[in-house]
Order: structure tokens, then sequence, then C-alpha cells
């Protein structure tokens, strides 16, 4: 909570728009090189995945699957939304509460049925208690960790932003939190401490202030791993920009994309 509720340091404001100005520039230059090339949205998997091949690790390259492990920050964050008001006494009424939402837009043909939700409802029983099990595990340790009636205004939950480019249909990024208030973005995270980290928060930044209108900066990014306790911290400013702008390009391919910083 205090990491969450701490004044964010004043910022100089020319040298924030000067490396705002910078990072939009760099972009549209990555938007143009990738003009007829596929969609591409980049998001803190791409980012840790291409940092992981740059340090001589063998990167992610496996298509992305749904599994009880990769569900459950998806499942889990509905929970923490029943929770937050009082539509769930306790994470695993919340959980089968929000499996049972799945199945029930499916069967209703909603148009609020993702893939996930499809998925979720072709599982046998065994396999829905797995990702139920997993998400009830995800969603206690969040719900657990914060003083939710400290907040001054309900805090928004597990709602990702992305940001399209207004130079190619083909770029977009994305921003992931898992809690937003005011001030700050929490982001849970899970597996090794790893030196990509800052870089894939640094994106967090990147997106809520290419995001923004008007005055103003975008919070700090807080990233959690609750197995731990461990906390990350980067606070928005001009370096955090031009990390997070050389990590996209880094994602994409681009040459010349230096991020000592990030380790």
């Amino acid at each position: 909570m205090d990491a969450l509720a701490e004044p964010v340091g004043a910022v100089d404001a020319v040298a924030w728009r000067f490396a705002l100005e910078g990072a939009k520039a760099r972009l549209a230059g990555l938007a143009v090189r990738r003009a007829g090339a596929n969609r591409f949205g980049v998001t803190d998997h791409e980012v840790r995945t291409a940092l992981s091949t740059e340090s001589g690790g063998s990167g992610d390259g496996e298509p992305f699957a749904w599994t009880a492990r990769t569900a459950r920050r998806s499942i889990g964050v509905g929970a923490v939304r029943l929770l937050s008001t009082g539509s769930a006494r306790s994470p695993l009424e919340a959980v089968r509460s929000r499996l049972d939402e799945s199945s029930r837009w499916v069967r209703e043909g909603s148009s609020s049925a993702t893939q996930l939700d499809r998925w979720v409802d072709g599982l046998s029983a065994a396999g829905r208690a797995a990702v139920g099990a997993e998400a009830v595990t995800w969603a206690t340790r969040l719900w657990c960790a914060l003083d939710w009636s400290s907040f001054s205004s309900p805090p928004e939950i597990g709602r990702d932003h992305w940001w399209d480019s207004p130079h190619s249909a083909l770029l977009a990024l994305r921003g992931r939190a898992d809690v937003r208030t005011d001030g700050a973005h929490l982001v849970v995270l899970s597996g090794p401490r790893r030196g990509s980290v800052r870089a894939e928060l640094a994106l967090v930044t990147l997106v809520e202030s290419l995001r923004l209108r008007g005055d103003g900066g975008p919070g700090r990014v807080v990233g959690w791993w609750p197995d731990s306790g461990h906390l990350v911290r980067v606070e928005p400013g001009p370096a955090t920009l031009t990390l997070a702008a050389e990590a996209v390009e880094l994602a994409l391919g681009g040459a010349g994309a230096s991020l000592r910083s990030a380790a």
C-alpha cells in the first residue's frame, strides 16, 4: 500500500516533454518501417522475450496457448472485481462465479464471450478445477495484499490499456496493470526476478503517457512478486520513457536499440 500511496516526485516538465516527443518520433519511425507487415502488438511479453534473446537467453518462442497458469490472471482479476463490489464473499466463491460466467456467456452466445471463455467452457471437470485452483491462489494473494478500504476512490482492477499508433494501424502497445489508482499502477509479476523487468514496467509508463491528454504524468509503476513480496518501483521520468521506447524498438527487431539501463 505504501508503494501505491506515496506521492510521486516532481519531474522536470521540459525534460519530460522532450523525452515524450523523442519517444513519439521513434515510434513513428517504427510504424513507417513496418508498413505492409502484419499487425503487431508490443506487450510486456514481447519486451521480456526480446531482452532475454539479447542477453543470450533463448527467449520464449512458443506460441501462446491457454493453460491453467496462463488463464489464472484473467480469471483472477475478474474474481477480484467481484470481491471489490461485494458480489462475492471469498476468492473461492468469486472464482467459481467467474468460471460460471464464462460458461453462461458461451451458452447464451453473448458478445462478451472471449476465446478464454470458450476455452474454459470446453474444459473437463478436472481441467476446470485446475484452472480454478490457480486463479484462487492468484486472486487471494492480490485481494489480501491491499487495504481496499483505504483507497479514496475505487481503483481500476485488471484493465489493460492499449495505445494505437496514429501513423500505422499495424502497431499497438499494451500497458498491463492489475490495479490502477490515480497515482500508481500495480503489476503482479511471476517467475524469477529478471533484468528485463524495468523495461517491462516502463512500457506501462509509456502507454499511459501516450494516452494522456493535457498536463500531468502517468504515475509510478510498481511491480510485485507475491511469492517473495519483492517490489520494483519505476518512477515516471524522461529516462523511463526512453527505456520503454528502446524496448519497443528491440521487440520489433529495430537496430540500434540499447537497453543497458534495463539491467
